[in-house]
């Protein structure tokens, strides 16, 4: 089709009451509308499927985030300490209050296991030894 031409009807591909709509004709447009782009339809998006997908995280995403941050390993204590500040925006204090609690979360265990694992056992090494 030349530019500048739009079809005589267009295809509505909403649904409504579950039956797909007919085609419905539209106006031709008038001279003063001529040099005015003709608008695209927005992508259509599929519909939300519920029972395929995976139950979501009930973690936030702050949680996430020290969980895959906790997860880099560190070779020097004070390049960590550094970067908690420079990415988390915490400081040191505030994150290992923020890990102690969210180790104990069954759903930090599901989202990082080997991480979970490693900090409780670390823990109650801590809790032995006193």
């Amino acid at each position: 089709m030349p530019p500048g031409q739009r079809p005589a009807e267009s295809v509505s591909r909403a649904r409504q009451g579950g039956e797909e709509l007919l085609p419905v004709p539209r106006p031709a447009r008038g001279p003063h509308e001529a040099s005015r782009p003709a608008r695209e339809a927005p992508p259509k998006q599929a519909a939300p499927q519920r029972e395929s997908r995976e139950p979501e995280s009930k973690l936030s995403a702050l949680e996430s985030r020290l969980l895959a941050f906790e997860a880099r390993w560190w070779r020097a204590s004070g390049a960590k300490t550094q970067a908690i500040s420079d990415e988390l925006e915490l400081t040191p204090e505030r994150y290992y209050q923020h890990l102690a609690r969210l180790i104990d979360h069954p759903e930090a265990a599901a989202e990082q296991p080997a991480v979970v694992r490693r900090l409780r056992a670390a823990r109650d090494q801590r809790r032995a030894e006193r």
